[in-house]
């Protein structure tokens, strides 16, 4: 998953570089990203394994805000541009976890994400949770767009038809796209500086499709309406009410 997260990173052109994070109480050594946007914001990426998570908000984020405010140069920079770590680290600052989980410690993985991203100190936190299981086939989707992750996230994200057939299928049965989408869903859920390209609508087609609704009738009383001063609206409400009164 260091992979895949890295080549967003890049994609997504913020600065980035990565620096070698021990944990000697726990027996464990993981890479941690450190990317930074131009506005001067920051991101920080680390794939843990679950039994760590409860330790998240007692002792480890608390080394890593260490490491990363006191070692920076020990950071090795991936793209041109450099990180570097001002003043506003501690205000602009985000932790992104990533964890999988077995499916027989689900409830456990979610109630320890919402613990880590309710806590308040340190760092803003967002946690990246899926099933072991599942891994394997993000991986191969991802893999499979290689130099264009963004563009294929953003693809898949928009696909009206894959919305319609992921929010149709069954929770506890899912096919290899909707594992795909979900995944995809939840990345731009959880990784803030991912944005949804939005597509304008054309204002006269969507009038042209509204009007081809309407009868003669209701288009003439849409123009009447249209024309009325705000001054105008309750007269026109009134008059509305006694023509219906007299249809009674």
């Amino acid at each position: 998953m260091d992979s895949i997260i890295e080549q967003i990173f890049i994609e997504s052109h913020l600065s980035l570089a990565k620096v070698k994070y021990i944990e000697k109480d726990h027996d464990f050594s993981a890479l941690v990203y450190i990317g930074q946007t131009l506005q001067g914001d920051y991101f920080i990426y680390l794939h843990l394994p679950e039994r760590l998570l409860p330790h998240v908000t007692n002792n480890i984020q608390i080394k890593l805000l260490s490491l990363i405010k006191n070692h920076s140069n020990s950071f090795e920079q991936i793209t041109d541009s450099a990180v570097e770590i001002s003043s506003s680290f501690d205000k602009n600052a985000t932790l992104i976890i990533f964890t999988t989980h077995k499916s027989s410690t689900k409830n456990d993985a979610i109630k320890n994400a919402i613990s880590i991203e309710e806590d308040p100190y340190f760092f803003k936190k967002q946690v990246l949770l899926s099933s072991a299981e599942e891994l394997p086939i993000i991986e191969s989707y991802f893999n499979s767009n290689k130099g264009s992750h963004i563009a294929y996230i953003q693809s898949l994200i928009s696909d009206i038809e894959r919305f319609n057939e992921f929010t149709n299928a069954k929770t506890s049965k899912l096919s290899k796209r909707e594992i795909e989408y979900l995944f995809v869903a939840k990345l731009y859920e959880k990784v803030p500086f991912l944005s949804l390209m939005v597509t304008p609508s054309n204002q006269e087609v969507l009038q042209q499709k509204i009007d081809n609704k309407l009868t003669a009738e209701q288009l003439r009383e849409c123009e009447k309406l249209l024309d009325l001063d705000l001054n105008d609206l309750e007269g026109w409400f009134t008059e509305l009410v006694k023509e219906d009164e007299n249809h009674d």
